[in-house]
């Protein structure tokens, strides 16, 4: 088989930044492609030139033996290319079928559409994908790990040629990740269809892919059999440098207690959950996806008022109200699970980002001190290594790490002395991982108190001093970090524990 999709000096810019450089390499057909990089390296441009988002501005893109213009997302989709994007692009006030069949022509019966025809087909891919949802519930009553599955359901229901999968399992559980790999590897089988795999997840390169790619900052780096190359490989060759994510551990716990969590229940969420955070803890929180803990923390946060439940900061009881400014006004910083949606203000650029909750430090006489704005922003940039050409430019310009830096430095300038993390390195390389690790150190270091949500134990293990662990909304279990184990906090997960 020839290749199914060449890349030839594909150049992409943005103004005075290059996403690309002279890229080239070929993807065959059929084939299990992988696409390694860390944030920033290009991934992400590559994908949007494929989708019709951007076109090159220099280079061609071949798909068929015969070079295409891609210049529309109608284009994209007409070559055969179907596209799962990192961030979920539904429509959630719409059921599932009615998402699945969004702007096809399929489910028309005359000028009529055909309702039962669609819950039909809808089951089932529901039932392939071993959900147990009705075609009827609406998009935003569904999980984010829901809502993952539902999107590659309907990429694939209309068995597209090219298959792009952009990070689609950093919100599933390992079972819900094998359900996707099946399917995959039935696609690739029985209708031949090449695959465009994007994930930091490099253990997951290694069991699905034949081959993968590999770019820095833009750039080609090599392409290799899957066979031929080990994770480590692949580390070195995306960053240029050696990683060492479990160096330097040191824990800066104290003995003075810094919160007080008593009691919290909310209905269908969590029952009678108390834990305390000392000053300089990293405090994990460990559990399967609908265990109750992004509630938990936005409960604690004000987002959503438990039922029951009381807190005590330096010992002494404060009002749990349902409203996040209170929190802030007691010092806690959240940042949430999806950054794009509940932490980002899309529009902004990374300075506005970076510095909505500081506004009224840089106020002279009522209105903002640009030279202060520019001082706080300058440092900013250099204390916490964001990568960006211009702060003016738009905060989604950034890479993920880049962006997650930027909603850390945020609430950091705001002064905290307790910071919650809700799975902060989703979707972030290995490298920029790295970097968050020894930010969340420092962090420690400096005697702020941090609760950390994570769905990667290995992340817990290395991060925290001790760790917590729900299952289905209960806190089944506690333990130091000489306690801690894979094992065992999976045993706690899943309720089997002593």
């Amino acid at each position: 088989m020839g290749p199914h999709i060449q890349f030839k000096n594909v150049t992409k810019k943005f103004g005075g930044t290059t996403a690309l450089s002279e890229v080239s390499f070929e993807i065959q057909k059929g084939e299990v492609h992988c696409i390694c990089g860390e944030n920033g390296a290009g991934k992400s441009t590559l994908i949007n030139l494929c989708a019709g988002v951007f076109e090159p501005t220099s280079g061609e893109i071949w798909v068929n033996g015969k070079h295409e213009k891609i210049n529309s997302i109608q284009k994209s989709e007409k070559l055969g290319f179907s596209i799962v994007h990192q961030e979920v692009p539904l429509c959630t006030n719409m059921s599932i079928a009615n998402n699945i069949f969004l702007g096809s022509s399929e489910s028309m019966k005359g000028i009529f559409i055909n309702e039962s025809y669609m819950r039909e087909k809808t089951q089932e891919l529901l039932d392939l994908f071993q959900l147990k949802l009705e075609p009827t519930r609406l998009i935003d009553s569904l999980s984010i790990a829901e809502q993952s599955m539902i999107q590659i359901a309907k990429a694939i229901y209309y068995k597209p040629d090219i298959l792009i999968l952009d990070e689609p399992t950093a919100a599933l559980t390992n079972d819900q990740r094998n359900v996707v790999f099946d399917i995959i590897r039935k696609m690739k089988r029985e209708l031949g269809t090449t695959i465009i795999y994007v994930s930091h997840r490099l253990e997951e390169v290694m069991e699905l892919g034949d081959r993968t790619t590999i770019l820095r900052d833009g750039q080609f780096i090599t392409t290799k059999n899957i066979k031929d190359i080990t994770m480590d490989d692949i580390v070195r060759l995306m960053v240029g440098r050696e990683i060492d994510n479990n160096s330097c551990y040191q824990c800066y716990a104290t003995d003075e207690v810094l919160l007080q969590v008593k009691g919290f229940s909310k209905h269908r969420q969590f029952d009678n959950i108390s834990f305390e955070l000392k000053k300089g803890e990293i405090l994990g929180i460990a559990g399967f996806v609908g265990a109750g803990r992004t509630e938990l923390l936005n409960s604690i946060f004000g987002i959503n008022k438990p039922d029951e439940g009381e807190i005590y900061i330096h010992g002494k009881k404060v009002p749990v109200h349902n409203c996040s400014q209170a929190a802030i006004k007691n010092r806690i910083a959240l940042i949430p699970e999806n950054r794009r949606d509940d932490a980002l203000m899309a529009e902004l650029s990374v300075k506005q980002n970076a510095q909505v909750v500081i506004l009224n430090k840089m106020l002279k006489n009522g209105v903002i001190d640009k030279r202060k704005s520019n001082e706080i922003m300058d440092e900013m940039v250099k204390k916490y290594h964001i990568k960006t050409s211009d702060v003016n430019n738009c905060i989604m310009t950034l890479s993920g790490g880049n962006q997650q830096k930027v909603i850390i430095a945020r609430w950091l300038a705001n002064e905290p002395e307790i910071l919650m993390c809700d799975e902060p390195t989703r979707g972030i390389d290995v490298g920029a991982k790295a970097e968050i690790y020894e930010l969340l150190r420092d962090i420690a270091q400096q005697g702020i108190g941090i609760i950390m949500v994570s769905s990667e134990l290995p992340e817990l293990l290395t991060l925290c001093d001790r760790i917590i662990v729900m299952h289905e909304g209960r806190k089944t279990g506690e333990l130091t970090r000489e306690e801690a184990s894979e094992e065992q906090i999976m045993k706690y997960a899943a309720a089997i524990a002593n």
